[in-house]
């Protein structure tokens, strides 16, 4: 609506496609008054869950991405990682189920990985909050919050638990050396690649030395086949998570209601 009304006349049947589910609703009632191409979205794949469908893909061809490289190798992937995928997913449910904690934190040293993580957020939170169970996904810039946050995750109530991302990528741009004095000589000619890791090696082995529970994602190489795997493992994570605790891990009823009046208010 947002974009139509910026965009005044200019979407047309030759610049524009509309993904929508094949119902009565405003973008289908809009794409026939138009005339613009129709892509049918399957009303059972949840938004959260539509990221590698046509929601996705389509968005990723036209910006350049080889869609096939997102399911590339992707079984071999998951049948490699089955025994750390459900050993994961026996400790979650018993960190969901104990009530100890609180709050999932994604301390992220790879900006390139944000909107990954804020998808991430959706998937948690929406999926497995409900019945009064659930975490709360928070996600956190780092080593940006070491000087705001950390003294509260490292030294504060025991209620959360700490997940690490990190990219496996070497930066060209170094420190100056001419700017520090000799004395300070650790901090010369170092990449900030390096800098940043020395930052998260520090955090890990304080997590460690406090006992305070934690898991790392470290990225080698970020690509389509990696986001492909990175999002299937997520979703059947999260999946099997909700089966366990025995709460639908589709279905958003709380959102729905909010929607339901919304609608009413506006009538």
């Amino acid at each position: 609506m947002v974009n139509s009304n910026l965009l005044n006349n200019k979407i047309n049947s030759k610049n524009s496609i509309i993904i929508t589910e094949k119902k009565k609703s405003l973008l289908k009632t809009y794409s026939l008054k138009k005339k613009i191409q129709l892509i049918e979205h399957k009303s059972y794949v949840g938004g959260r869950y539509s990221v590698l469908s046509e929601v996705g893909m389509v968005p990723a061809i036209l910006m350049g991405l080889n869609i096939n490289s997102f399911r590339k190798n992707l079984l071999t992937f998951l049948h490699a990682k089955k025994g750390l995928l459900m050993d994961s997913v026996i400790r979650l449910k018993s960190i969901y189920s104990s009530k100890k904690t609180n709050s999932l934190v994604f301390l992220n040293y790879a900006p390139e990985l944000d909107d990954f993580l804020y998808w991430c957020q959706q998937l948690i939170a929406e999926s497995l909050g409900k019945k009064g169970k659930g975490l709360i996904p928070i996600i956190s810039s780092a080593p940006r919050d070491h000087h705001s946050l950390m003294q509260l995750y490292l030294d504060g109530p025991r209620d959360k638990l700490f997940v690490i991302f990190s990219l496996s990528q070497q930066e060209k741009i170094k420190t100056n050396a001419n700017i520090f004095d000799k004395m300070f000589n650790y901090a010369q000619s170092k990449d900030f690649s390096k800098i940043r890791a020395a930052q998260r090696k520090a955090l890990l082995q304080e997590l460690k030395n406090k006992k305070i529970p934690h898991r790392e994602f470290e990225v080698n190489k970020l690509n389509e086949e990696t986001l492909g795997e990175l999002f299937s493992y997520f979703i059947l994570e999260t999946v099997l998570v909700g089966k366990l605790l025995k709460i639908n891990p589709y279905d958003q009823p709380a959102v729905e209601n909010v929607k339901i009046l919304t609608k009413k208010y506006l009538i």
